[in-house]
């Protein structure tokens, strides 16, 4: 005799659906069961059923796509992060400093190496606005604070003039515009 117990309580409505027994959610499993014991079925048809339904119990549910769609969006945000702060080494210094008997993982930025490669990319007498500056691929991986600070200093050290020019961005909310002396 089939052994109806062994089915879940989803398999037992499908079951019962077949043999056109309208199931009611409300009703408990052992409900269930008894409505279809008494519902006449020959023996061997039961046990087909039960053996076809518990072969979906045991049969391992596929991954829908949505799932692997959203774990690949997921990886591929992953890699991307990873890319932006492998970029952020490549411009930073990684030092370890002891600090209360533990190790403190510090990334500084070289600002003398940003402040030279600002100053290699315009020529004397030449300007560039902050937009076109910021919009560099080398630039944007520098951290805009930082990127403020080294302006700042080239600016202190009389290597550019300012003005506001029309840009969209604006440093220190006037300049706009850096005019290589």
């Amino acid at each position: 005799m089939a052994n109806l117990n062994d089915l879940t309580v989803d398999l037992l409505d499908k079951l019962a659906k077949e043999i056109g027994i309208k199931p009611n959610k409300k009703d408990k499993k052992t409900d269930k069961i008894s409505k279809i014991n008494s519902a006449g079925l020959e023996d061997i048809r039961l046990d087909q059923l039960v053996q076809k339904y518990y072969e979906q119990k045991s049969t391992p549910k596929k991954r829908s796509k949505d799932v692997i769609s959203e774990i690949k969006g997921r990886v591929k945000l992953l890699e991307e992060q990873v890319k932006f702060l492998m970029s952020e080494i490549s411009v930073s210094k990684v030092s370890v400093m002891k600090e209360n008997g533990h190790g403190l993982l510090t990334v500084t930025t070289d600002l003398a190496e940003i402040k030279k490669f600002i100053k290699s990319l315009i020529s004397p007498g030449e300007s560039i606005t902050i937009d076109e500056l910021i919009e560099l691929k080398e630039i944007q991986k520098i951290p805009l604070i930082t990127l403020k600070h080294s302006i700042y200093d080239l600016i202190d050290e009389n290597v550019f003039d300012v003005a506001e020019g029309n840009s969209r961005q604006k440093i220190g909310g006037k300049i706009g515009v850096l005019v290589r002396k």
